[in-house]
């Protein structure tokens, strides 16, 4: 991994939090090191308040914001005195932990602190660096992850075992370096979760991160973790695929784009023993959140859907068609929150997050495009880590009830409970002539606004591609 660092683009921010912005991006421009949301940074700063008392605040990036686009306002600036003695505390629910770190913003406008705001300002450093970099979590999540990471960075980093993001993590953290010579090490590995770099500097705290990745991926090509693929192309099933959005649908309870991957990567992934790589669970946590812990499975020419865990032999001694797999994948997901939920919780709808169809690809499916593509991304990550990984002995996750508290984490069901219903047109595909005109660009403004995506075409072979992309015409 190459570093983007440039003299001449840095010295173009004036104050350091200008700074934080140039290198947060810099990460966020790397999909090996951050998806869709993911990581975090931030930035510690002297800040006059309104009877011109310095304080010591911790900027860092806001809920819902995106390092690859994240500019000044995405970042909440909390109060580290506030911080640092949540940090001592004892207890503390994450649903506590978000109200207060709010309640100590010196600005109520900005956005929610991350849930690691508390674990930034445990970091004594000034620039603070957090991405789930892929190839430091293959190594991770294997078998041996802890021996892979020690013969890696040997003792260049604090290897912190799995616990589950915001106040526990931040509290082990704390715990774990009270006695720690930072100045000793280059940077913290969570299992399972990530990596963390930090310095006084922001190019410094950049660097380091690419430096730590890169031994990394040198490590998984010294070990012959690497992938040959077959780029011959698939012939795709087009109504094969529409009648899969349509039954992925009728289980969801609404329309749903089917975004279909016939990517060499996503192709080669399908033709592995599929049930027994991907039900050992997702690559990093959070992704559980927009994919489910494991995929639908579509076997042979008549569809199949497998138990979570099933082998692939046993799901082709169960033939059914199509809906009844779906069906079957939805009671699994339901045995599932049954076998784990606390009380109170709410069941998140059964229906599968993607398919891996067996020897064509992958389909992802999303109430819009843009949601089938981001599943299509993490996907695409996870393919790779995962193949890359059984050359180390074994792709190894985090188990079924770890990932289930992430995905019914107290701070995803409170958004649940909120959450409202979405425009009566998500998911549904429409077609648009003569989109060019006055009239027909009104008719696409309308449809749009209403949740539909909207496609201009003009010719059969356009249509073709719309049930290629969407998995079909509504």
């Amino acid at each position: 991994m190459q570093s983007l660092w440039s003299d001449k683009d840095a010295a173009q921010n004036q104050s350091v939090l200008d700074l934080r912005v140039y290198s947060s991006r810099l990460l966020g421009s790397d999909p090996a090191l951050v998806l869709h949301g993911g990581g975090n940074t931030s930035v510690k700063a002297r800040v006059a308040n309104l009877f011109g008392e310095e304080e010591e605040i911790l900027f860092v990036k806001g809920s819902g914001w995106d390092l690859a686009t994240i500019q000044a306002e995405g970042f909440a600036p909390v109060r580290m005195d506030t911080l640092l003695k949540m940090a001592a505390l004892e207890h503390l629910s994450d649903s506590d932990m978000v109200n207060n770190q709010r309640a100590a913003m010196i600005d109520p406008s900005a956005p929610n602190p991350s849930v690691e705001a508390i674990l930034h300002a445990v970091i004594p450093y000034k620039f603070v660096d957090h991405t789930h970099t892929d190839a430091v979590v293959t190594l991770t999540n294997t078998a041996d992850g802890e021996a892979l990471i020690r013969a890696v960075y040997g003792d260049r980093v604090l290897i912190v075992p799995y616990v589950m993001p915001g106040f526990e993590l931040a509290r082990l953290i704390y715990r774990m370096t009270r006695d720690v010579d930072w100045d000793g090490i280059d940077g913290i590995v969570l299992m399972n979760h990530g990596l963390f770099t930090f310095a006084d500097d922001a190019r410094t705290s950049y660097e380091k991160h690419i430096e730590l990745v890169t031994a990394a991926e040198a490590y998984l090509e010294l070990r012959g973790a690497t992938l040959t693929l077959d780029s011959a192309a698939v012939e795709p099933e087009l109504l094969a695929l529409a009648r899969i959005r349509r039954a992925v649908s009728q289980c969801r309870g609404q329309a749903l784009i089917a975004h279909l991957n016939d990517s060499p990567l996503a192709v080669h992934f399908s033709t592995q023993d599929v049930p027994s790589l991907s039900n050992r669970g997702t690559l990093t946590p959070e992704h559980v959140i927009r994919t489910k812990r494991a995929p639908l499975f579509l076997t042979g020419k008549e569809v199949t859907g497998a138990a979570p865990g099933a082998a692939l032999e046993e799901a082709g001694r169960d033939r059914g068609d199509l809906n009844a797999a779906v069906d079957r994948y939805a009671e699994h997901y339901r045995a599932y929150f049954d076998t784990h939920h606390a009380e109170g919780q709410i069941c998140l709808n059964p229906a599968p997050g993607y398919a891996v169809w067996k020897d064509r690809g992958a389909i992802s499916f999303g109430k819009s495009l843009k949601e089938a593509q981001v599943i299509r991304d993490i996907n695409d990550h996870t393919f790779e880590a995962i193949l890359k990984a059984e050359q180390l002995g074994g792709y190894q996750a985090l188990d079924e009830a770890t990932l289930f508290e992430i995905e019914y984490w107290e701070l995803e069901q409170a958004k649940l409970k909120k959450g409202g219903g979405s425009p009566g047109l998500s998911g549904k595909v429409v077609l648009v002539t003569d989109a060019e005109t006055p009239l027909g660009e009104a008719v696409i403004r309308q449809l749009q606004s209403q949740g539909a995506s909207v496609v201009a075409c003009g010719s059969v072979a356009d249509i073709e591609t719309t049930v290629y992309t969407y998995g079909g015409l509504d």
